[in-house]
């Protein structure tokens, strides 16, 4: 009863607090130029200060930074038909409390706790403990173009999925990102920029295949190779200056998963399962293969972003007679676009040029809208259509659904959020109401992040 009591008025505190801490920002925003130089000079001194402008700060002259980061998620919900979740209507989606910073001038860290999971205990199928332990990595910058990454932290594919949850243009992921692209993973990658950040690369090595992929009855595949490439190829054509602000780029993962029932499931928004049937697993054996396109344009005050990821499994020796089947097959895509009303810019993250409750302000006000497919078959069609684990042709099963959504940032620290998602399921045997092929998820999220 009281872990029920302090989730419920956890956001409600937060909330306060933050609106509290809205004048000291904006006596920030109005120093003055001698002020700006003074605080330019005072972080290059040495020895122990104490810092607090968006977050707590430690600082240890030039040695070492310790920035103290927050971020609370907590989401209300209804479901139409109605659904059984064991988060309820109410949920605390995240409570995540980490560090991030410098030492030793060429090493940036960052280590984040997920606290949630305190408060509502691991009852998923899907969760592990160690999906507690968030991101944990150290990243040598000696080298400007050449970078090394190493610990836990998101394997380099899917634009959505790399994209932070706190900064995230809906409240939930596309059904790609949280399904096909991997997620976080124990590894260490090679990255860097050129051309002044026109051209991004990375590439590593990683134990598994990410946590998407993965569950308490599923250790996922093994090795991973993956590789991400991202420009603003159109910055070297004579087109109008508006799109040389597009990126686009590609990235791929390849791993081999073991013999067994390992292969991808799909889900709807609440978590449902609709593929395969429930309780089921796809027997996959050999190569996991993803490749990932994307585009990111983000124009003034409005975005437009779209992506897709095409995964194929292996199936050697998986037929009832231990021959060969048809590689299974997992693809999908999004488009999203937004719209901040109020004016301000989309690129940089959107800031209130007034912050609510900072004379009479009412914060940044954005429109979102997405659409987005997520497919799951075979990559031949022998036979009569099957939803058997090891059928030859694996009868097609999908998920579309339209994303609408209202954003509103009252300040650097708050963010609320309301979607509508409409989901249409194309075999209604296996989704999560036998009969039923639509879907309405209402969700109204409140963020603090510090």
């Amino acid at each position: 009863m009281s872990a029920i009591l302090i989730r419920r008025a956890l956001p409600a505190v937060l909330l306060l607090i933050a609106s509290f801490h809205s004048p000291a920002a904006s006596a920030s925003e109005e120093k003055s130029d001698a002020e700006s130089q003074a605080e330019k000079k005072e972080d290059t001194s040495r020895g122990f200060r104490f810092v607090f402008k968006d977050n707590p700060s430690l600082r240890f002259g030039k040695v070492l930074r310790i920035d103290v980061r927050t971020k609370f998620q907590s989401d209300f919900r209804s479901f139409s038909p109605e659904l059984s979740t064991k988060e309820g209507t109410f949920d605390l989606h995240r409570a995540r409390i980490g560090i991030e910073g410098k030492f030793l001038k060429h090493f940036e860290y960052e280590v984040e706790y997920e606290l949630s999971d305190v408060l509502r205990p691991l009852e998923e199928e899907d969760a592990t403990p160690s999906k507690r332990w968030r991101d944990a990595y150290v990243n040598f910058t000696y080298f400007k173009d050449f970078q090394i990454k190493a610990g836990k932290f998101k394997v380099p594919l899917g634009l959505d999925q790399l994209t932070g949850p706190t900064k995230l243009d809906f409240v939930y992921r596309s059904r790609i990102g949280d399904t096909l692209a991997p997620a976080r993973d124990v590894g260490f990658v090679v990255h860097g920029r050129f051309f002044k950040r026109g051209l991004s690369y990375e590439a590593g090595l990683f134990e598994r295949d990410g946590e998407n992929a993965r569950s308490t009855k599923n250790p996922g595949a093994e090795r991973t190779f993956a590789g991400r490439l991202t420009g603003a190829p159109f910055r070297l054509l004579p087109v109008p200056p508006l799109l040389k602000a597009a990126e686009l780029g590609i990235a791929f993962t390849s791993s081999t998963v073991p013999e067994g029932p390992k292969g991808i499931r799909g889900k709807t928004v609440a978590g449902k399962k609709f593929f395969p049937l429930p309780g089921d697993w796809m027997f996959v054996h050999g190569e996991r293969l993803r490749v990932g396109t994307e585009l990111s344009w983000m124009p003034g005050p409005f975005s437009l972003k779209g992506e897709f990821i095409h995964l194929r499994d292996e199936r050697l020796g998986q037929s009832l007679r231990q021959t060969d089947l048809p590689d299974l097959i997992s693809r999908g895509w999004y488009v999203s676009g937004t719209w901040v009303v109020t004016g301000e810019s989309k690129a940089s993250g959107v800031e209130p040029r007034r912050s609510f409750l900072r004379n009479w302000g009412t914060g940044a006000i954005e429109l979102a809208v997405r659409c987005e497919q997520i497919r799951f078959g075979s990559s031949e069609h022998p036979g009569t259509p099957l939803r058997h684990q090891r059928a030859p042709n694996i009868l097609p099963a999908s998920d579309r659904a339209w994303t609408f959504g209202v954003n509103w940032y009252l300040n650097q620290w708050l963010k609320v959020q309301f979607n509508g998602i409409r989901e249409k399921i194309e075999d209604t045997m296996r989704g999560p109401i036998i009969g039923e092929d639509l879907l309405w998820t209402r969700v109204l999220r409140l963020q603090v992040v510090m």
